[in-house]
């Protein structure tokens, strides 16, 4: 198993999804993925938060949209040791303040912040809780993606933020980037796709891992998912689809080539 017991500062460590449906969102994520869910009786102070569980470990998190008609997504999470400083550098360098932070019970301290371009990121101090505790595997997060409708604003931000380097290079017919430090490859950026509407807002796409692409992508619609990109071979690294639930979130599904 890849497991994790701390997160370096820049480093993604987390992502739930938001949802105007937690038990139909639930059912949903611990079928595909067989995972179970525990919700803490404290965490009703925060709207009902779960965490979803696999062999025994933390791999992602599930609670209600912050206001109602706000649509299901997944949230991205970078750790940092400082959330207080870090909301400063977003604030700094063009980002806006969603959520300024807040301490969550004894697990840690989260802030959420809109970038230039519009997509949803947040910042996660650990105190007690680091971050998932699987990754990199089936059924856990494996990559995490900005869909941005400005490369440039997105790419300085970041790297003013967070400390991330970029590299860009042709794939396909288009450009593609990744974002890493110290060396280490963390993240991956790509511009809006021009047929998608307009008012899709950029945001950060969490891809999660599962054995068999095909056989899951069929599950997810079995189970009310529907496809929005069928299943994608990347040479020399695995096949991805990208589905939206049945609460509207849109999330990854990567199967890594053996």
């Amino acid at each position: 198993m890849s497991e994790f017991r701390s997160y370096a500062p820049g480093v993604p460590c987390w992502v739930d999804v938001s949802t105007p449906d937690i038990d139909a969102s639930t059912d949903f994520y611990t079928e595909l993925f067989g995972w179970t869910a525990v919700f803490d009786e404290e965490s009703e102070d925060y709207g009902g938060y779960g965490v979803f569980h696999l062999h025994g470990k933390y791999v992602a998190g599930i609670g209600p949209v912050y206001q109602e008609g706000m649509p299901a997504a997944w949230n991205t999470y970078i750790c940092t040791d400082d959330v207080a400083k870090t909301t400063e550098t977003v604030r700094e360098n063009g980002g806006t303040i969603v959520t300024e932070p807040v301490q969550i019970m004894n697990e840690g301290r989260m802030a959420g912040y809109l970038d230039p371009a519009g997509a949803y990121i947040c910042a996660w101090q650990p105190i007690d809780k680091m971050g998932a505790q699987l990754a990199n595997e089936p059924g856990t997060l494996n990559w995490s993606e900005l869909i941005t409708r400005d490369t440039l604003s997105s790419t300085e931000f970041y790297g003013d933020v967070f400390g991330w380097t970029a590299e860009t290079r042709p794939m396909g017919d288009m450009e593609y980037t990744t974002f890493a430090q110290n060396g280490h490859v963390l993240a991956g950026m790509m511009a809006m796709p021009e047929a998608l509407p307009a008012e899709i807002p950029s945001y950060w796409l969490a891809y999660l891992g599962v054995d068999n692409l095909d056989a899951a992508v069929q599950e997810s619609a079995r189970l009310g998912a529907t496809q929005m990109v069928g299943p994608t071979e990347v040479p020399g690294m695995g096949n991805f689809a990208i589905i939206t639930d049945p609460a509207g979130a849109a999330v990854g599904l990567w199967e890594s080539t053996p």
